[in-house]
């Protein structure tokens, strides 16, 4: 594939990685501030996820903020100096590893076990061949409730000729959002949202943040489809003007962290072990907590109750209400059954 071959020349020798790729978000005031008003908004219901696979991490701009949400992190990339570098960065991060692939396969990853896949500032380069190779791939991986979310380019939705071609910020001009919708439906795949922007510009919609699941999955509905054309005079403004007021977040805190599976209940058994049980069941309970997700769990009580079991339902109600006494629909769910 001649274009592959010379995205990675480009990015393994041509591009000059002296910034690490932070320049990038230069528009927003800094990374911290993309992330936060840009990225962590669209994507703030789908993280915390047990295993994410990031595409084309780069110098690691986004994955920065991506290990602490999750239990496990693979990222791929065609560039091999990218790689070298982000298992340099992130080699005490013993949950998140780096491969080199192809730049249209997930081979790294088994069958139905990613939760959130995620690319951004990176597939708005790439043609309609190698987001259909990636498309493929996600049907294989995602697992049941597993979520895409990918910036590609929406260049293809214009016809040539009909736009200045120095306003395309080095955008494919084969892809669209009404293709990646075809190439999803495709693979049993759904486009569950798909946001066109004009980045750079204010006319033309020259990118698109498109969510995918599987058909049937927890997020599956029909495609909410919105154009952006005040995403640079706004979005990126704003905050622009934010950054010059307020510091950069600190790039040692982690936001939003989920713990690592096991870490919390280790710490809890050296506690018991110690002889301060009290210490123990507090940090241990925190950890389930931090780790359960309580809609699943009384939807999971509400089905027991359906499918003949009251006396399992009572039992994951009167967990989930021990854990988040504020859920207001289990303590609902859990009254309705004691009084039955």
């Amino acid at each position: 594939m001649p274009a592959l071959s010379a995205n990675v020349s480009m990015w393994n020798e041509a591009y000059d990685w002296s910034q690490q790729g932070d320049e990038w978000s230069d528009a927003w005031g800094g990374v911290s501030y993309q992330w936060w008003v840009t990225l962590l908004a669209r994507i703030q219901g789908y993280v915390p996820a047990g295993r994410i696979l990031e595409i084309a991490p780069g110098y690691g701009r986004w994955t920065h903020y991506l290990r602490d949400l999750c239990d496990e992190l693979v990222a791929v990339d065609i560039a091999e100096t990218a790689i070298a570098h982000c298992r340099t960065r992130f080699a005490g991060d013993e949950h998140v590893s780096f491969h080199v692939n192809d730049g249209t396969s997930l081979a790294i990853a088994a069958d139905r076990s990613i939760d959130l896949v995620f690319s951004f500032d990176s597939l708005v380069h790439a043609e309609h061949d190698v987001l259909a190779g990636y498309l493929k791939e996600f049907a294989r991986v995602l697992s049941e409730d597993g979520v895409a979310f990918i910036h590609h380019s929406n260049m293809g939705s214009y016809e040539p000729g009909t736009y200045d071609p120095h306003n395309i910020h080095w955008r494919a001009t084969t892809v669209s959002a009404a293709l990646v919708e075809r190439y999803a439906q495709a693979e049993g795949l759904r486009c569950v949202s798909q946001e066109t922007v004009a980045w750079g510009n204010d006319t033309l919609l020259n990118d698109c943040f498109t969510v995918i699941t599987r058909a049937g999955s927890r997020w599956d509905r029909e495609n909410q489809v919105a154009e952006n054309f005040n995403y640079s005079a706004h979005e990126m403004a704003t905050a622009k003007r934010i950054s010059a007021l307020y510091p950069p977040a600190r790039p040692s805190l982690a936001f939003g962290a989920r713990e690592r599976a096991g870490a919390g209940h280790a710490a809890a058994l050296k506690l018991a072990e110690s002889g301060d049980t009290d210490a123990a069941h507090a940090l241990l309970q925190e950890s389930v907590r931090a780790q359960l997700d309580p809609v699943a769990l009384n939807d999971l009580a509400v089905l027991a109750h359906q499918s003949g079991d009251p006396e399992g339902a009572l039992t994951l109600l009167e967990a989930l209400v021990l854990l988040h006494p504020q859920h207001a629909a289990a303590r609902e769910n859990l009254a309705a059954l004691r009084a039955s």
